[in-house]
């Protein structure tokens, strides 16, 4: 397959995916979704000057066209369209034992002063080199994204942005939680919700158990009802007898780490919740101080029960991943519009953009050929990373900007074909899929 059909090919993936997650927008929309998409994938950016540029080819038409996509990203209702589409389309992957993701974020407008509810938020990479907090001018935000215990690959499922400043905020809890909501919502409450110390809150916990949804929470400091009592987590922890043990592989820094770690588990209940019967999961091996998971899965004791939960905890380390994938790939805090509404926005359509390159090109065998010669495409130096969103993402952005211009298509959605009927026809298929003859 020559680069000028991969081109074709991906562009027309871009089609069908249009065509199917967004079939029930009017065709204007649809169009200016397709441009934003193919725009942001081929600069490689949010900022409307570089999509325009990538989209429009007439020194002529400059200014219409940026005038139209700015004009279209304004439209108030744009944000709860864009995400529920694509969150129906990624609910679709999450089955019982499905890992949701969950992690605040945030994008620095650091000279931003006059965008619209511009408010102040921590710089994470700033504050752990200080030692201190460090706050800039920015937008709050969350995440959230499925993923299979001990698997890579991500699926997107929500990302929005927001500001204390703006009209009918009440609390980053409420807006967390709504986020959740929709999500439990969309998959019809199968998942296993998955979140780091900012999810060691009643709020969260309530909201939990009253709705059923099964968590794996990690402990900061607090007292559970345990042995007849009230016990503080850490003081537990020094009692929890260690049953098991197991070698765990990570990275740390571009460097291979391997370490023994050794888990036990006893029954707890929340003082607010006393009807429910919680785990804490405790894991020594990864620091000084044990590591603590609150849990509503069932454990009885096996290491299998146990090393569910702590493998799915281990597995939240792929969001903070996708994040960065995010901001890097396609400059999630390059945005430069003033409105609130259009920041919104802006979010929601580089979480489509996100999925068509993390999920849509790898979900059956045709795409998985297309998505292996993309990553070839991108023509990256030394071994592929792990982490291969970052390969794909390269590999359409050349093939956007070197081969062909940009002409929109937007495909009647149709049905997705059976993997025996796509096989004989798919350019490159023997080669990649052939059976291991060794």
């Amino acid at each position: 397959m020559n680069d000028s059909t991969i081109a074709f090919r991906a562009k027309e993936q871009l089609g069908k995916f249009l065509g199917k997650v967004f079939t029930h927008f009017s065709r204007p929309k649809q169009k200016f979704m397709a441009d934003m998409l193919y725009g942001m994938q081929a600069s490689g950016d949010t900022q409307l000057s570089s999509i325009m540029r990538a989209i429009n080819d007439d020194p002529g038409m400059r200014h219409a066209v940026e005038k139209r996509l700015s004009r279209n990203l304004a439209d108030e209702g744009l944000c709860a369209a864009v995400s529920k589409a694509v969150l129906s389309e990624g609910a679709r992957h999450v089955k019982d034992d499905t890992l949701v993701l969950v992690d605040p974020t945030e994008i620095k407008k650091e000279y931003g002063y006059r965008m619209e509810y511009i408010s102040r938020v921590r710089d994470a990479s700033r504050s752990s080199k200080e030692d201190s907090p460090v706050l800039v001018n920015g937008y709050h935000g969350c995440m959230a994204v499925a993923c299979q215990p001990g698997k890579r690959k991500t699926i997107p499922l929500a990302l929005e942005l927001w500001s204390p400043r703006a009209p009918g905020h009440t609390s980053e809890n409420d807006e967390v939680l709504r986020i959740i909501a929709m999500v439990m919502a969309a998959t019809g409450g199968k998942g296993i919700i998955v979140y780091d110390r900012g999810g060691d809150r009643p709020a969260f916990y309530s909201a939990f158990v009253e709705n059923g949804w099964d968590f794996i929470v990690r402990l900061k400091a607090r007292s559970v009802l345990s042995w007849k009592g009230l016990h503080e987590i850490h003081e537990l922890a020094r009692q929890c007898t260690m049953r098991h043990r197991h070698h765990v592989t990570f990275d740390s820094h571009g460097r291979e780490c391997n370490v023994q770690i050794s888990f036990g588990a006893m029954p707890v209940r929340l003082p607010m919740h006393p009807e429910k019967e919680l785990h804490m999961v405790v894991a020594n091996g990864f620091g000084d101080a044990p590591m603590m998971l609150l849990t509503s899965l069932p454990v009885n004791g096996s290491f299998e029960s146990m090393w569910r939960v702590v493998e799915g905890y281990l597995s939240r380390w792929r969001i903070e991943e996708t994040i960065r994938f995010v901001k890097q790939s396609y400059g999630f805090e390059n945005i430069r519009v003033l409105s609130y509404a259009a920041i919104r926005n802006m979010a929601s359509i580089v979480l489509a953009t996100t999925y068509f390159a993390t999920t849509w090109l790898g979900r059956h065998v045709k795409r998985e050929v297309l998505a292996e010669h993309l990553k070839a495409l991108s023509q990256r130096l030394g071994d592929e990373p792990q982490f291969a969103s970052y390969a794909i993402a390269a590999g359409i952005k050349r093939a956007f900007t070197r081969f062909g211009k940009w002409c929109r298509r937007i495909i009647d959605p149709e049905p997705d074909p059976a993997a025996e009927e796509t096989m004989p026809y798919l350019p490159g298929f023997g080669e990649l899929f052939a059976p291991d003859t060794c």
